[in-house]
């Protein structure tokens, strides 16, 4: 899967190329049953932009939620 990256960068080709791989694999449902009977992890966030205007600390905390969420999911939850 993995591959020399290319000179000319086609976001849309290479995600549907992925996109494809995951697909002829059936990742997402063989992810859900292998973690079917795992502990569960829920993270609940609250409205998006309770303060107005975006702003770079909006995306800080959306990127830090982001790598929390992403850390439990690869550890089981």
């Amino acid at each position: 899967m993995i591959k020399q990256v290319r000179d000319n960068y086609a976001a849309p080709v290479i995600e549907k190329e992925i996109r494809d791989y995951w697909d002829s694999k059936d990742a997402y449902h063989k992810t859900k049953e292998a973690r079917e009977n795992g502990e569960r992890f829920y993270f609940v966030d609250g409205p998006p932009y309770t303060s107005g205007h975006v702003h770079m600390g909006t995306a800080l905390n959306k990127t830090i939620k982001d790598i929390l969420i992403r850390y439990w999911r690869m550890n089981g939850y």
